[in-house]
């Protein structure tokens, strides 16, 4: 049995097309539990969420960040394997079912399920840019050993030994919250038949998400023992134009053969997000250590 938990903040026109794909899995319908949770909306998320029967709508308003959500949505499901979705992403038939798959192997605790994106009629750089390098849970976790939790399945035992989530930072406290995990020896996988497809941002929304996830990046770091130093040489390390052999290989593995036709465009674009995410590591860090 599983629990599928999506936090939502004012996403009215998020929620039916994510839900109904939810609620249309492959997985057999009596074996999971969907827990939606508002954050606070003002808008008529929690309306549109109602008139689903079969979903389960919480509220938590006293902290605003998607963790505070999540940990409530958990505080109350039933499953031995939890599911966290981000109510803008709109998983595959079968995302369910391969993810619980993945799970199934003894050895597994954790997988990151695979975010493909999907691009407006406008198919803008900055749509393309996102799409090639951000959300790569493949490379986060082979990396890193650490994911974003927009599409994570784990068994409840982690929680049970771990803890929920921090709920002091409206970012980077799921990259936090999956590497603190595999420290304490779980193992986290990735899972790339359990898919959902992402609305590709533009670029003005997507240097906003940038900056604000980049000052939720240092406090993982340091409470995982980087010196403060490296952090700030890091800071500084953005600042340098970068080379396109990145680009290039995220071409070659995510994108389509035209983007290299615009690799001069995309390469300013990488560089202005480069700079912009200097900045919210900044911010992050001097946040750290002030409060």
């Amino acid at each position: 049995f599983a629990s599928v938990i999506p936090p939502v903040f004012n996403a009215d026109n998020k929620v039916a097309p994510s839900l109904e794909a939810v609620l249309n899995q492959s997985y057999p319908r009596d074996h999971y539990e969907v827990i939606v949770v508002d954050n606070g909306s003002t808008d008529s998320t929690r309306k549109h969420v109602a008139s689903f029967p079969d979903v389960t709508l919480l509220e938590r308003t006293d902290i605003q960040n998607p963790y505070a959500a999540r940990n409530k949505g958990i505080d109350h499901s039933k499953g031995k394997v939890i599911v966290l979705l981000d109510i803008n992403c709109t998983p595959v038939e079968r995302w369910l079912e391969m993810g619980i798959r993945r799970l199934n192997d003894p050895e597994v605790d954790l997988a990151g399920g695979q975010i493909s994106f999907a691009y407006s009629g406008e198919e803008t750089l900055g749509e393309w840019y996102d799409s090639l390098l951000f959300v790569d849970m493949e490379d986060l976790i082979k990396r890193g050993q650490s994911c974003a939790g927009g599409n994570l399945f784990f068994k409840r035992k982690v929680t049970e030994a771990i803890g929920l989530f921090p709920e002091t930072q409206r970012s980077g406290m799921d990259l936090y919250w999956t590497k603190k995990a595999t420290k304490n020896g779980f193992n986290l996988v990735y899972a790339p038949d359990a898919r959902v497809v992402y609305p590709a941002r533009k670029l003005r929304p997507l240097l906003r998400k940038v900056f604000r996830v980049g000052t939720g990046q240092p406090k993982v770091w340091l409470d995982n023992d980087m010196h403060w130093v490296k952090l700030m040489l890091l800071i500084l390390y953005q600042l340098v134009p970068p080379g396109t052999r990145e680009l290039k290989d995220k071409i070659n593995r995510r994108g389509k053969k035209e983007m290299h036709n615009y690799l001069g465009r995309l390469w300013l674009i990488h560089y202005i997000q480069k700079m912009t995410l200097s900045l919210g590591w900044a911010k992050g860090l001097l946040r750290y250590y002030i409060t």
